[in-house]
Protein backbone atom coordinates (compact mmCIF):
# COMPACT_ATOMS: atom_id res chain seq x y z
CA UNK A 1 0.00 0.00 0.00
CA UNK A 2 1.66 3.48 -0.98
CA UNK A 3 2.10 5.81 1.82
CA UNK A 4 0.33 9.14 2.04
CA UNK A 5 2.18 12.01 0.56
CA UNK A 6 -0.23 14.49 -0.11
CA UNK A 7 0.94 16.65 3.16
CA UNK A 8 3.95 17.11 0.81
CA UNK A 9 2.86 18.12 -3.34
CA UNK A 10 3.37 21.41 -3.83
CA UNK A 11 5.84 22.36 -0.95
CA UNK A 12 7.86 24.84 -2.52
CA UNK A 13 11.57 24.18 -3.47
CA UNK A 14 14.77 25.77 -1.67
CA UNK A 15 18.08 25.11 -2.61
CA UNK A 16 19.29 22.68 0.47
CA UNK A 17 16.02 22.60 1.99
CA UNK A 18 15.10 19.73 3.84
CA UNK A 19 11.96 19.91 5.22
CA UNK A 20 13.05 23.31 7.32
CA UNK A 21 9.71 25.73 6.87
CA UNK A 22 8.13 23.06 4.15
CA UNK A 23 10.59 23.82 1.84
CA UNK A 24 12.52 20.64 0.34
CA UNK A 25 15.37 20.68 -2.89
CA UNK A 26 15.28 17.43 -5.06
CA UNK A 27 17.60 15.16 -2.38
CA UNK A 28 15.86 16.60 0.56
CA UNK A 29 12.14 15.41 -0.40
CA UNK A 30 14.06 11.91 -1.28
CA UNK A 31 15.52 12.03 2.34
CA UNK A 32 12.04 12.54 3.38
CA UNK A 33 10.33 10.28 1.49
CA UNK A 34 12.58 7.66 1.89
CA UNK A 35 11.92 7.91 5.67
CA UNK A 36 8.10 7.85 4.99
CA UNK A 37 8.99 4.42 3.27
CA UNK A 38 11.22 3.20 5.86
CA UNK A 39 14.53 3.96 4.33
CA UNK A 40 17.07 5.92 5.72
CA UNK A 41 19.14 7.78 2.82
CA UNK A 42 22.46 9.58 4.30
CA UNK A 43 22.24 13.29 3.20
CA UNK A 44 25.17 14.74 1.21
CA UNK A 45 24.58 18.29 2.08
CA UNK A 46 24.76 19.35 -1.61
CA UNK A 47 24.42 23.03 -3.06
CA UNK A 48 23.46 24.80 -6.10
CA UNK A 49 27.08 25.02 -6.73
CA UNK A 50 27.58 21.41 -6.58
CA UNK A 51 27.77 19.55 -10.22
CA UNK A 52 29.34 16.54 -9.31
CA UNK A 53 27.22 13.38 -10.26
CA UNK A 54 25.46 10.74 -8.37
CA UNK A 55 27.80 8.35 -9.20
CA UNK A 56 30.95 10.03 -6.96
CA UNK A 57 28.41 10.26 -4.40
CA UNK A 58 27.63 6.85 -4.21
CA UNK A 59 30.27 5.37 -2.62
CA UNK A 60 29.74 7.55 0.43
CA UNK A 61 25.77 6.58 0.63
CA UNK A 62 23.96 3.55 1.54
CA UNK A 63 23.11 2.53 -1.36
CA UNK A 64 23.69 -0.02 -4.72
CA UNK A 65 22.76 0.36 -8.35
CA UNK A 66 20.07 -1.76 -10.07
CA UNK A 67 18.83 -2.00 -13.47
CA UNK A 68 15.08 -1.56 -12.70
CA UNK A 69 12.81 1.30 -10.79
CA UNK A 70 11.34 0.00 -7.61
CA UNK A 71 9.32 0.78 -4.32
CA UNK A 72 12.09 3.39 -2.35
CA UNK A 73 14.58 3.32 -5.00
CA UNK A 74 16.26 6.68 -6.15
CA UNK A 75 16.26 7.73 -9.71
CA UNK A 76 18.91 9.72 -10.89
CA UNK A 77 17.70 11.72 -13.97
CA UNK A 78 19.28 14.02 -16.54
CA UNK A 79 17.28 17.58 -15.35
CA UNK A 80 18.48 19.16 -18.84
CA UNK A 81 21.18 21.51 -19.84
CA UNK A 82 23.41 19.00 -17.57
CA UNK A 83 21.64 19.95 -14.41
CA UNK A 84 21.39 16.87 -12.71
CA UNK A 85 17.82 15.68 -10.85
CA UNK A 86 16.95 12.66 -8.44
CA UNK A 87 13.89 11.78 -7.06
CA UNK A 88 12.34 8.64 -4.83
CA UNK A 89 10.14 5.99 -6.37
CA UNK A 90 7.23 5.23 -5.06
CA UNK A 91 5.93 2.30 -6.68
CA UNK A 92 7.29 1.05 -9.98
CA UNK A 93 6.00 3.75 -11.95
CA UNK A 94 5.48 6.70 -10.14
CA UNK A 95 8.24 8.94 -7.93
CA UNK A 96 8.23 11.99 -5.39
CA UNK A 97 10.54 15.08 -6.69
CA UNK A 98 11.08 18.73 -6.15
CA UNK A 99 10.98 20.61 -9.37
CA UNK A 100 12.61 24.47 -9.03
CA UNK A 101 9.05 25.83 -10.51
CA UNK A 102 6.43 23.13 -9.10
CA UNK A 103 7.79 22.63 -5.87
CA UNK A 104 7.25 18.65 -4.55
CA UNK A 105 4.86 16.55 -7.30
CA UNK A 106 4.53 13.16 -8.24
CA UNK A 107 5.35 12.34 -11.71
CA UNK A 108 5.49 9.31 -14.02
CA UNK A 109 8.88 7.53 -14.53
CA UNK A 110 10.09 8.26 -17.56
CA UNK A 111 8.97 12.03 -17.90
CA UNK A 112 13.06 12.62 -17.66
CA UNK A 113 15.52 10.63 -18.71
CA UNK A 114 17.10 7.87 -16.57
CA UNK A 115 20.59 7.96 -16.01
CA UNK A 116 20.68 5.67 -13.12
CA UNK A 117 18.90 3.83 -10.04
CA UNK A 118 19.71 2.98 -6.66
CA UNK A 119 18.70 0.87 -4.22
CA UNK A 120 18.92 2.39 -0.73
CA UNK A 121 20.75 -0.46 1.96
CA UNK A 122 19.78 -0.22 5.47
Amino acid sequence: MMNDFSDLIGAPYKVGARGEGGYYDCYGICIEAARRLGKTLKDIGATENDIALADEYAPTLNVERINEPERAAVLEMDGGGGILHIGICLDAKTFIHATTTQGVRISRIGCLPIKNIYRIKD
